[in-house]
This record gives C-alpha cells, sequence and structure tokens, in this order.
C-alpha cells in the first residue's frame, strides 16, 4: 500500500472528527497528531515536544503498543512484554516517557492465557493478574521439567525467586 496513503489517515480522522460538534475539538488534533515524535521524526507536520499535545502523545504510546501486539498480513504479533521493549527502545525521542512509564502501569505484560517459562524449569498459564504488579501474575502451573503436573497456581509476588524466562505461546482470539 502507497506510504502517503497511509500517513493520510491522521488528517482523514481530523477533518471527520473537528466537523462533529459533539466532541471536543482537542480530540481532533489529537487524531491528527498521533503519529508525531517528540523528536520531529513523526507525521504529518514533523513537530516535536511541547508542540504535541499532551493527549496525542498518549494516544502515540497506546497506538504503537496496538499495531505491534495485533497480527498483520506481515507479521505476527508480538507479545505484550516485546512491545514494551520497542515503546522503552524510544523513551525520550520518539516518545514521551512518561506517557511509556504509564502505559506500562496500566497494561498486564504477560496477559491471561499466555503460557510462560520460569527461571527453574517450570511451565505454566499465566491465570491472573497483581494490581499495581504487572510483571509478577499469577501462574497456573502445568509441567515440572517437562513433565506434566496436576495443575496448581503460584502467585509469582510471593515467589521472588521466580522469574518469568519465556513466553512460549500467544493468547488465542
Amino acid at each position: 500500500m502507497n506510504s502517503k496513503l497511509i500517513k493520510k489517515h491522521s488528517e482523514d480522522g481530523y477533518n471527520i472528527l473537528r466537523k462533529l460538534h459533539t466532541i471536543d475539538l482537542a480530540v481532533a488534533h489529537c487524531a491528527f497528531q498521533h503519529h508525531e515524535r517528540i523528536d520531529g521524526s513523526g507525521y504529518p507536520r514533523g513537530i516535536r515536544e511541547e508542540e504535541i499535545h499532551p493527549f496525542a502523545k498518549i494516544i502515540a504510546v497506546a497506538d504503537v503498543f496496538d499495531a505491534v501486539t495485533s497480527n498483520r498480513v506481515y507479521r505476527n504479533a508480538m507479545l505484550p512484554h516485546e512491545a514494551l521493549e520497542i515503546l522503552y527502545s524510544g523513551a525520550g525521542t520518539l516518545f514521551d516517557t512518561r506517557a511509556v512509564e504509564a502505559f506500562r502501569k496500566s497494561v498486564a505484560i504477560y496477559p491471561t492465557g499466555v503460557t510462560v517459562q520460569l527461571n527453574d524449569n517450570r511451565r505454566g498459564i499465566v491465570s491472573g493478574q497483581n494490581k499495581g504488579l504487572n510483571d509478577r501474575p499469577i501462574i497456573r502451573i502445568i509441567s515440572e521439567d517437562n513433565h506434566p503436573v496436576e495443575p496448581y497456581e503460584i502467585n509469582l509476588c510471593n515467589q521472588l525467586d521466580l522469574v518469568i524466562t519465556d513466553c512460549l505461546a500467544t493468547i488465542s482470539e
């Protein structure tokens, strides 16, 4: 698909939203700016830092996360922890660091349903989340040393010596 055509969606969204009198004009401006980057490398205008609406900075982070965690015709979806690494690699240059940090605190890094490998060679499925500790989920253990076991749960908040070393499968849609 044509790059110019793809990039035009920011302007198209702005033009649609600015004509809706039931929403604030700032919403239209945020749609227009959601591909701007704080170093000026974004589009459609190449604006930077304080020229970008604070809400557009937040939307930019959420948009990139959504894009890379969604399946595309040219690649499979990334897992949330991989997407966060992309956001962190651009924090302070492409993305507002505060927006990336706030986003990290609000998203499940290991979503419920994903299969994970632990550092002690146990394998399990994320079965729940701990509020405020998105990198320490509750895991339903299904195997130990590659041998199936009667499933049981552990809470990584209570097992500080355990860490997730790998995600083995994506959750089904």
